[in-house]
C-alpha cells in the first residue's frame, strides 16, 4: 500500500510521523452525516440550491434559456425539476423533462426524486431509457432521461409538444446527442417560445452557451444563474509520484480503496462479534 500514499500539497509529506489531522484537515468533514436521522424535506432544505428557489423559478419564468452553473451536490439535478413541478409547469398534462448523459445516472436520480415526492417510480416521476421505460404516459410529470432517448422523440413529435420545461443536465461532457439536442432544441424555441430550456453542470462555459443562445435573437433569450456552495467538503489528495498510464493507476487505487474498507468492514463485523460471544460467556 506504500505506492498508493496520498499527499496533499501545503501539508507534511508522506511517512512523517506528526499527525496531519492535526494541521491544516481539522476543519475536513471526515464522513458525511447521517442524512437518515432527518426527514427528507430537511434534507431538501439543507441543500444549497434551497436559497436561490425563488431566484431560479423567476428566471425560467422570465427567460426561455436558464443556463446554471452550480457545484456537484448543490443539489440542482435533484431539486429544479421539483421546483418546476410545485410551480405547475408541469399542470395541464406537461411534462418536466431533465436529461442525462449516463443510463445509470438517469435511472437513480428518478428513484431518488421519487422518494422525495413521495410517489411511486413510473408513476409522477419516472424514467426512460435504452430498452427501459418507467413512466406512464397519463401520470409522470418529472421524467428523467437519456439525451439520446429525448432525441428520438424529435423523430416523432419534432416540436416535443408534451414538454414545459426541458432540462439539458451536465452539458459540458458535450456527448453527441448533447450538442445535438442543443441544435434542435434552439429552432424548437423559434416555434415554441412557452417552451423553456435549463441548461446546467458543474463545469460549464456559461458564456460560450450565453452567445450561444442569445445570438441572432433577443438579449433577454437566455441568463445566467450560479449556485455557490456544496454539501460536503471535498478533499484533493495526489500521488506521491506521478502516474504513466492515468486510467491504470486509477482503477488500481479504486480497487486497493475498495478492498481495504472491506477488510476494514470485515474486522468490525468480526471485532463486535467476539466482544458479543466474550459477553454473553462472561454471564454464563
Amino acid at each position: 500500500m506504500s505506492s498508493l500514499t496520498f499527499w496533499k500539497p501545503g501539508t507534511v509529506a508522506p511517512g512523517s510521523s506528526l499527525d496531519r489531522a492535526t494541521q491544516e484537515e481539522g476543519t475536513l468533514i471526515q464522513s458525511a452525516p447521517a442524512q437518515g436521522l432527518l426527514s427528507i424535506q430537511a434534507q431538501r432544505q439543507n441543500l444549497p440550491i434551497a436559497k436561490h428557489r425563488q431566484k431560479l423559478l423567476h428566471c425560467v419564468e422570465k427567460h426561455g434559456v436558464t443556463i446554471v452553473v452550480g457545484q456537484t451536490g448543490s443539489g440542482k439535478t435533484t431539486q429544479l425539476p421539483q421546483y418546476l413541478l410545485e410551480s405547475g409547469w408541469a399542470s395541464e398534462g406537461n411534462v418536466i423533462a431533465c436529461t442525462q448523459p449516463r443510463r445509470v445516472a438517469a435511472t437513480t436520480v428518478a428513484t431518488r426524486v421519487a422518494q422525495e415526492v413521495g410517489t411511486i417510480l413510473g408513476d409522477e416521476v419516472g424514467y426512460t431509457i435504452r430498452f427501459e421505460d418507467v413512466s406512464d404516459k397519463e401520470r409522470t410529470r418529472i421524467r428523467y432521461m437519456t439525451d439520446g432517448m429525448l432525441f428520438r422523440e424529435t423523430l416523432v413529435d419534432p416540436l416535443l409538444t408534451r414538454y414545459s420545461v426541458i432540462m439539458i443536465d451536465e452539458a459540458h461532457e458535450r456527448s453527441l446527442y448533447t450538442d445535438l439536442l442543443l441544435g434542435v432544441l434552439k429552432k424548437i424555441r423559434r416555434k415554441r417560445p412557452a417552451l423553456r430550456l435549463i441548461i446546467s453542470s458543474a463545469t460549464l462555459d456559461a458564456r460560450a452557451f450565453h452567445e450561444y443562445f442569445c445570438a441572432n435573437t433577443s438579449v433577454d433569450e437566455a441568463v445566467i444563474v450560479s449556485l455557490e456552495g456544496r454539501t460536503y467538503p471535498v478533499e484533493v489528495a495526489y500521488l506521491k509520484e506521478p502516474a504513466a498510464d492515468y486510467v491504470s493507476k486509477a482503477v488500481e487505487i479504486v480497487y486497493s480503496i475498495n478492498h481495504m474498507v472491506m477488510a476494514i468492514s470485515s474486522y468490525s463485523s468480526l471485532a463486535g462479534k467476539i466482544s458479543t460471544d466474550f459477553w454473553k460467556n462472561s454471564w454464563k
